[in-house]
C-alpha cells in the first residue's frame, strides 16, 4: 500500500514544497513539486518576513498543481540555522543482566537528564542513539543478550520555538495543518551516506547561498553539527561587487567558472548582459582572482570548522561529502575543496527520479526521513498490539 505526504523545506535561498509517496517500486517517488526562490534568512531571523506567507502559498501551489492534490497536511522541515545538537554518553547497570528495551530507553533517559534537555524551551523532534556497547563489547546500533552494562552515545536535535511559532502561524494562513517538524540535516545524512560509512563516522559538507552546514555522522544520529555564516552566494556578490555587473548575471558567471581550467578554459572570457541589455565581457584572470580569493574564504571556514572541532570525530577513514546547490555544481569545486581541506571529497546527491541533483539532497533527505517515522511508528503500534493481543491470549 502506497503512503503519501506533503513536506516542505526551507533553503536559504529557496522554499521547496513536495508531494511524495512511498511503497512502489521506488522507495521514494516524487509525484509534485514547488522551488519559490526567497530571500532566505540570517542570524535566526526571516530577511524579508513580510514576504513569506505569498512565497509559501506560492511553493505549495505549484506541487499542488503539478501532483493534481490538494494540501492539507504537511510536515515541516527545520532549517540548520534553526536547531540545536546536543548528544552525550551514559552508562546504566543492568541488574537483571538482560539488554532489553527498558534498558535502551534507560541509557538515553539518562542522557535527556545529563544535557538537561526538559529545560532547554525548544522542540525535541529526534532522539536518536551513535552507538551502543554492552559490557567491554563493541559499538552496536542494535544491543541485545546479557551483561552488567550497557553505554551509549545519544543525540537530541532540538528546533528553536521561534521557527516553530513562524512557520505554524504561515501555514495557518493556508490554513494547512502541521504533522510534525523534523530535521532535513538529518534525513540528509541517512539518506546520502551508507551505513558503513556512518559507521565509521562521515562528514557532510552542505554548501547552501547563504550559508553553509557541517555534520559529523556517526550511526543514525548527527554528532557534531555547525552553520558557518558564508555560501555560495557570497561568491556571487564578490563577483557583482567587483565586476559591478547585477547579481543575475554574477551567478551566471559562478555557475560557468572552471576551478581547473583546460588550455582551452584559460584564454576564455566570461560573457553576460547588464540591466540595460548591455553586453559585458570579462578575461579569466579577472574573474578567477575574484573567484579564488571568494572561494578560499568559504575554504578556510570549513578547513578551521575541521581542524578544530569536526576533524576530532573523524577518523583516517571517514569519507567526506559536498552536496547543496552553493559550489557543488561548479566545475572543479569538489577537487578544489579536497585540496583545501587535506582530505577526498565526494559529491554526493540522493537518487529519486526527480529532484536528482545536490541542490535538492536535504528536502529528499526529509521526505525520506517523513517514510522512515511513519514506518517506525507503524511497527511501534504493531508491536504493541502484538503484546496486547498476547496478554489476551494468555487469559
Amino acid at each position: 500500500m502506497k503512503t503519501q505526504i506533503a513536506a516542505i523545506e526551507f533553503g536559504t535561498s529557496k522554499i521547496v514544497t513536495m508531494i511524495a509517496q512511498s511503497g512502489g517500486m521506488d522507495r521514494l517517488d516524487i509525484i509534485g513539486s514547488g522551488t519559490v526562490p526567497y530571500d532566505g534568512y540570517s542570524d535566526g531571523d526571516w530577511n524579508t518576513p513580510g514576504q513569506m506567507i505569498q512565497r509559501v502559498g506560492d511553493s505549495i501551489a505549484a506541487a499542488e498543481l503539478e501532483a493534481n492534490a490538494k494540501i492539507k497536511e504537511i510536515y515541516v522541515g527545520v532549517p540548520g540555522e534553526y536547531i540545536h545538537v546536543r548528544s552525550c554518553e551514559t552508562e546504566v547497570e543492568l541488574p537483571e543482566g538482560v539488554v532489553d528495551e527498558a534498558a535502551i530507553n534507560a541509557c538515553q533517559d539518562a542522557a535527556a537528564d545529563m544535557l538537561k534537555i526538559g529545560e532547554s524551551g525548544g522542540l525535541v523532534m529526534h532522539r536518536t542513539p551513535s552507538w551502543f556497547i554492552v559490557d567491554d563489547g563493541k559499538k552496536t546500533m542494535s544491543p541485545g543478550g546479557r551483561g552488567t552494562r550497557l553505554r551509549a552515545l545519544t543525540t537530541f536535535v532540538i528546533a528553536d520555538p521561534q521557527f516553530i511559532e513562524d512557520v505554524s502561524e504561515m501555514l495557518g494562513q493556508h490554513d494547512i495543518t502541521i504533522l510534525g517538524f523534523l530535521s532535513p540535516s538529518l534525513g540528509e545524512s541517512l539518506l546520502v551516506l551508507s551505513l558503513e560509512e556512518r559507521d565509521r563516522g562521515a562528514l557532510l559538507i552542505d554548501v547552501g547561498y547563504l550559508n553553509t552546514e557541517i555534520s559529523v555522522v556517526e550511526g543514525d544520529a548527527i554528532v557534531y553539527h555547525a552553520i558557518l555564516p558564508r555560501g555560495g552566494g557570497h561568491i556571487t556578490a564578490d563577483l557583482a561587487m567587483g565586476l559591478r555587473i547585477p547579481m543575475r548575471a554574477a551567478e551566471q558567471i559562478k555557475r560557468n567558472y572552471v576551478f581547473n581550467p583546460d588550455e582551452f578554459d584559460m584564454d576564455s572570457f566570461s560573457e553576460v548582459y547588464d540591466e540595460s541589455g548591455r553586453r559585458k565581457t570579462f578575461p579569466r584572470k579577472v574573474v578567477g582572482e575574484i573567484v579564488d580569493q571568494s572561494f578560499k574564504e568559504l575554504t578556510d571556514m570549513i578547513d578551521m570548522t575541521i581542524s578544530n572541532d569536526a576533524g576530532q570525530l573523524l577518523g583516517k577513514r571517514s569519507q567526506v561529502y559536498l552536496t547543496g546547490g552553493g559550489i557543488a555544481l561548479m566545475r572543479g569545486a569538489r577537487e578544489a575543496l579536497a585540496a583545501a581541506i587535506g582530505r577526498p571529497v565526494k559529491i554526493s546527491a540522493a537518487k529519486s527520479s526527480k529532484l536528482n541533483s545536490p541542490v535538492y539532497a536535504s528536502a529528499l533527505g526529509l521526505a525520506d526521513l517523513i517514510f522512515d517515522s511513519i514506518e517506525g511508528q507503524a511497527e511501534a503500534e504493531e508491536n504493541l498490539g502484538s503484546k496486547i493481543r498476547s496478554i489476551f491470549s494468555r487469559n
